[in-house]
């Protein structure tokens, strides 16, 4: 059965957070060098612009929100689709492509923002009525 996260060593979450940012350079990698070259060869003009512009900002806010969900906000993995991008937007693009990086860091803060953000909002936090730990330290005396 899955501890929850609270429960975990430090070492298990390293691990955790190891496999979540390896999982997630891998499908970035996937999404910016091998799909343009899916679609290089098909006769839709301008569908890697479209890529650009919706397809890949609306994946990237998606896997960032997930991201969110189960790790929190953590800063290094802003940088992930925007460094991943570099070598794409040299290989398949040209260079002014690179303006599209800040807009996917951008997009990835945002994403894993409203995770975050959906995680504080619907955790449930455990009831104390006021006063209570006074009451349980009165009880012990």
């Amino acid at each position: 059965m899955r501890k929850k996260f609270n429960q975990m060593t430090d070492m298990e979450k390293s691990v955790r957070l190891k496999n979540h940012y390896i999982v997630h350079i891998a499908f970035y990698a996937f999404m910016f060098n091998l799909l343009p070259v899916a679609f290089m060869g098909s006769h839709i003009e301008g569908f890697l612009v479209y890529m650009l512009i919706l397809g890949f900002p609306a994946v990237i806010y998606i896997a960032s929100i997930i991201f969110g969900l189960f790790n929190g906000f953590k800063w290094l993995y802003i940088l992930f689709p925007a460094v991943l991008f570099v070598p794409a937007a040299f290989i398949y693009y040209d260079y002014s492509a690179l303006l599209y990086a800040a807009l996917y860091a951008a997009v990835s803060a945002l994403g894993m923002f409203a995770g975050f953000i959906l995680v504080k909002l619907f955790t449930k936090k455990p009831a104390t009525s006021a006063g209570s730990e006074k009451v349980q330290d009165r009880k012990k005396k």
